[in-house]
């Protein structure tokens, strides 16, 4: 499977794209402007497996920078279930799809 590179953020309370407010400790992801689709997935379950370990985030927010057509950007507290050295990492590799 195509592996696509995933960062985090912290939206630290603001208002995401969808129209909620956002903590970091919320398992949500921003979807790149390749898959945004107008806010059309906003409140859909993405699954994002990363070296073994997956888990399931809720669409909140749009991520005009991420990398790549399919680049994602997770909260940080589902970045931290995934890679528990996120912050050195930076940037990790990862399999996701729409639930």
């Amino acid at each position: 499977m195509p592996r696509d590179p995933a960062t985090y953020y912290d939206p630290d309370g603001g208002v995401g794209a969808c129209g909620s407010p956002l903590q970091n400790s919320d398992f949500i992801v921003a979807l790149g402007t390749g898959n945004w689709d107008g806010g059309s997935h906003c409140g859909e379950t993405v699954n994002v497996q990363y070296q073994g370990g997956s888990i399931q985030v809720t669409v909140q927010d749009l991520c005009p920078g991420c990398q790549g057509a399919n680049g994602i950007d997770l909260s940080q507290g589902a970045m931290a279930a995934l890679d528990s050295n996120y912050i050195n990492d930076g940037v990790i590799s990862v399999v996701w799809s729409f639930a």
